[in-house]
């Protein structure tokens, strides 16, 4: 049987346990360095901790170190590499081609999406410099991975849900040339999420104040099968800057639906890791995080790929603004069954084009008491990008892992009796 893997991004040891909880089967993380996220580095000690913990259920842990690296840095990188493989790591996540040659690093090297790996030629050589496992380029088509996957013996691993960079492969200078913050070094400005004006080539401006460079977030929960078929055998989610609830909920969504894969193709699929995900919240990624969706280049021709309007999370409509006095808003609701509950966070477009967000103290039936928002007028559309209800459940409904054993019973001797439990990957406990 083919082994499906979910692999989802943490930003802590908290958010790595909580995405095994709610069915990942792997997770990918950043040590203390090099990893392509600043603001998203874990001790050692953090990643052993992790590692423990994921090992129960057979989930295995990667530690990214795909930065670009500066001179008179592989000796410090070399040295935090031994130390994480010490502490249990399962893999690398790689860019720099110089690691393959570290004979002491033993555990499987990945190269990374920065690696840009777009081609056949792409993938053979980094199968040819030692890579146990490609992640693709998102802006791939399944043509594109089928012949990938024809023409190497290693592993594939493939982007099905997060934010799209506007470059390829996260390969971003844009940043740098702007506040010399590389994106190379996990220091990006998101300037493609920055509002522009558009000029032609005599200086008449076009349009004003809009998102010209950002795109719409992936989301492939409904392409599994095609991405099976396709010879994947990872299904990664974009995010180690996301919050836990970010994470549980989506990793959730995915886990129910490769569960549902599985179950449609017995002894063809089956998971990765080990153990039954029960019980919890009910997933909703219209409730998490998103630009709008997109399946981008998948279908081999453009989608809707471009938000525009929306560089950053608008959510649900929830009406338009009737009247704004003293305090209160109130609104024309999209719906007569709405209900918004107290420190909702609601969200609207100013007439700059900026997306303004604030919460909402006090929400009865249609009216939102809340501190003055400046800009925030008669007629403005008004959406919901925080559900403090679904925060709440998500929070107290936590899915449960459970690891299935075969318990037998013996009695060697008058008087004693003798329990041993395997669990599903083959551990015993006498």
């Amino acid at each position: 049987m083919l082994s499906l893997e979910l692999l989802a991004p943490a930003r802590n040891l908290d958010i790595g346990i909580a995405a095994i909880d709610s069915g990942a089967d792997a997770v990918y993380i950043a040590g203390p360095f090099f990893g392509a996220r600043k603001d998203a580095g874990n001790s050692v000690s953090d990643i052993a901790e992790l590692c423990s913990y994921a090992h129960r259920f057979g989930a295995r842990i990667f530690v990214t170190v795909n930065i670009v690296l500066r001179p008179g840095e592989e000796e410090e990188l070399h040295r935090q590499m031994l130390e994480e493989q010490a502490a249990g790591v399962d893999a690398f996540i790689v860019r720099d081609e110089r690691i393959f040659g570290w004979e002491d690093i033993t555990v499987p090297l990945h190269a990374s999406t920065q690696c840009a790996i777009r081609t056949v030629e792409d993938a053979r050589r980094y199968e040819a410099l030692g890579a146990s496992r490609l992640v693709l380029e998102r802006e791939l088509s399944l043509e594109d991975v089928k012949a990938i996957r024809a023409a190497v013996g290693c592993e594939i691993e493939f982007f099905v849900h997060g934010a799209l960079c506007v470059c390829y492969s996260g390969q971003c200078y844009l940043s740098e040339h702007l506040a010399r913050r590389s994106a190379n070094r996990g220091e990006c400005i998101q300037a493609c999420r920055s509002l522009y004006d558009l000029e032609d080539a005599d200086g008449r401006v076009i349009s004003r104040n809009k998102a010209f460079l950002s795109l719409r977030d992936y989301n492939l929960l409904h392409r599994l099968e095609d991405l099976a078929g396709a010879g994947v055998d990872s299904f990664k989610i974009e995010g180690r800057l996301k919050s836990l609830s970010y994470v549980r909920n989506v990793v959730r969504a995915y886990s129910i639906a490769l569960d549902s894969l599985v179950a449609r193709h017995p002894g063809v699929y089956r998971r990765a890791a080990f153990g039954t995900v029960r019980g919890g919240f009910v997933p909703d990624l219209e409730k998490t995080f998103n630009r709008g969706y997109t399946e981008l280049f998948l279908d081999g021709e453009r989608g809707q790929w471009a938000s525009l309007g929306a560089p950053s999370f608008l959510g649900e409509k929830v009406g338009t603004v009737s009247r704004v006095r003293g305090g209160v808003i109130t609104l024309d609701p999209v719906r007569k069954d709405l209900r918004l509950s107290n420190g909702d966070g609601f969200a609207f477009v100013a007439r700059n084009g900026q997306v303004v967000g604030f919460r909402g103290d006090v929400c009865e039936g249609a009216a939102i008491r809340c501190k003055e928002v400046e800009g925030l007028t008669q007629g403005t559309p008004l959406y919901r990008n925080i559900s403090a209800a679904f925060e709440r459940t998500l929070e107290a409904e936590k899915p449960e892992r459970e690891m299935a054993a075969e318990i037998s019973l013996s009695f060697p001797e008058a008087g004693k009796i003798r329990a041993a439990a395997v669990s599903g990957d083959g551990r015993e406990a006498v």
